[in-house]
């Protein structure tokens, strides 16, 4: 007969796929409502796992880091929003179009996924949490859809030349300017209706049809 603790030594039985799936949703619900309610320096493995009602070790073992943590709260709903704008840049024949196509698909995403926006677009990394590797320009298929439509407009004799990846850049940063500014300096009594954003996608194709 075995002793009366072998029982402490008993393995806990191995959890189920939906034992994990719920304890991986309970702790990204901890980690959304502890950024929400005191931005980025309030984000801590330990006050995560405490919001979580698990341990900090449970929160690891679930995700390897902060950094993947937090990507998991937007990862399937900006997977989403790509998905959408790769089939409409497909349908989309004109340049011009397609170009402004894209980006109201930006703007119509930030209005109908606020918090997903702020969390996946307007992230402020806290120091503790480790900078992402970057990607480069030729491997983000987002930066890409943008850049070929410029392209196709250069091609067609619509758009001015210039470095692609440069002028790419210059219409994102306006149009997502224009959504960020609002936010960024609540402050201010700024637009923060998508009329703004509506009259800086306009701007940025005219100043893109201007040689």
């Amino acid at each position: 007969m075995p002793p009366w603790y072998s029982f402490l030594a008993m393995p806990r039985p191995a959890l189920t796929a939906e034992q994990k799936q719920e304890i991986r949703k309970k702790i990204r619900a901890a980690a959304s409502r502890v950024y929400e309610d005191g931005g980025p320096g309030s984000v801590s493995a330990r006050r995560v796992a405490t919001e979580a009602g698990v341990s900090v070790g449970t929160l690891y073992s679930h995700f390897g880091s902060l950094s993947e943590l937090y990507q998991s709260l937007w990862r399937k709903p900006v997977r989403q929003l790509l998905a959408q704008m790769e089939q409409q840049a497909s349908e989309t024949e004109c340049p011009r179009t397609r170009l402004q196509t894209l980006l109201r698909a930006y703007v119509d995403f930030s209005a109908a996924n606020a918090s997903v926006f702020r969390s996946a677009f307007l992230f402020v990394r806290p120091e503790k949490i480790a900078a992402p590797t970057q990607v480069a320009l030729a491997d983000d298929r987002f930066f890409q859809l943008y850049r070929s439509a410029i392209s196709a407009g250069q091609d067609a004799g619509l758009f001015r030349a210039g470095d692609l990846d440069q002028l790419t850049q210059t219409v994102l940063s306006a149009v997502h300017g224009s959504l960020a500014l609002p936010i960024n300096l609540h402050r201010l009594a700024l637009d923060a209706t998508q009329n703004v954003p509506e009259l800086m996608i306009a701007a940025m194709l005219e100043w893109l049809e201007k040689s």
